[in-house]
């Protein structure tokens, strides 16, 4: 079994974390992104990543992923059995893979783009060191695309900041004294969470070697959240539960 994926990938992140808690072994195989579009289409109908491969099944995102592995791993379970928690759940994982997901990849790449050497280490950990020349030749141009793509522009980096942080509060009443997001057991939904804010976090029990971040204006936003309580819970989930 393979997982395509970028190793710094939150998305990529929250099914290596499913396999891993299933013990599901398997290989993963880093891509480069921007190249990465010929390999997996040569697998799936999309660009996206990760991608799982088990002999002839191709199973495309990390939510389906999850699915996939519910059904043919069904032991130690990560989706509750009662119907009214297995709905929260899935409610949970949908949204927050969108509201916390994609706008800290926003804000991140806003900052983050103007700093070649740090997106290199991101992107091409752990290539050969040609793979890694060669990111740098072609970095110009898809630093360009990743801002049409993902940036945009500052009005919408700004309408990112604003959801991540009202998703941040919404975490935050939602958990109150709970231990975890729904129910009395670690869930899919507790996994995608802690996933998506891997990057913000940077926990020392994912298997990515961070780096320090390079931009200060990066580094304030990482500062305002360093005390917020579902900060301290994504550290907890991954001490308790992100056994490799």
């Amino acid at each position: 079994m393979k997982l395509l994926e970028f190793p710094h990938s939150h998305y990529c992140e929250k099914a290596r974390w499913a396999l891993d808690y299933k013990r599901v072994p398997f290989a993963p195989v880093a891509i480069m992104p921007g190249l990465h579009m010929l390999t997996v289409r040569r697998y799936a109908p999309d660009t996206s990543v990760p991608v799982l491969l088990n002999r002839r099944q191709v199973v495309q995102g990390s939510g389906a992923i999850i699915d996939y592995l519910e059904q043919h791993y069904p032991e130690p379970s990560l989706t509750p059995a009662d119907a009214g928690e297995r709905r929260a759940c899935l409610d949970i994982e949908r949204s927050m893979d969108d509201r916390l997901g994609e706008n800290i990849r926003r804000v991140l790449y806003d900052r983050l783009l103007a700093y070649p050497d740090f997106i290199r280490h991101c992107f091409t950990h752990p290539m050969p060191r040609i793979k890694q020349w060669s990111f740098s030749l072609f970095y110009p141009i898809l630093r360009q695309k990743i801002h049409q793509t993902y940036v945009i522009s500052a009005a919408r980096v700004d309408r990112a900041r604003r959801e991540f942080d009202a998703a941040m509060s919404e975490l935050e009443k939602k958990l109150g004294a709970q231990h975890y997001l729904v129910g009395e057991r670690f869930s899919r939904a507790d996994l995608s969470v802690a996933s998506m804010l891997s990057l913000l976090v940077m926990p020392p029990e994912h298997p990515f070697p961070w780096q320090e971040i390079p931009d200060p204006q990066a580094r304030r936003f990482y500062d305002e959240y360093r005390d917020h309580p579902v900060y301290g819970w994504v550290g907890q989930m991954y001490r308790e539960h992100r056994q490799r």
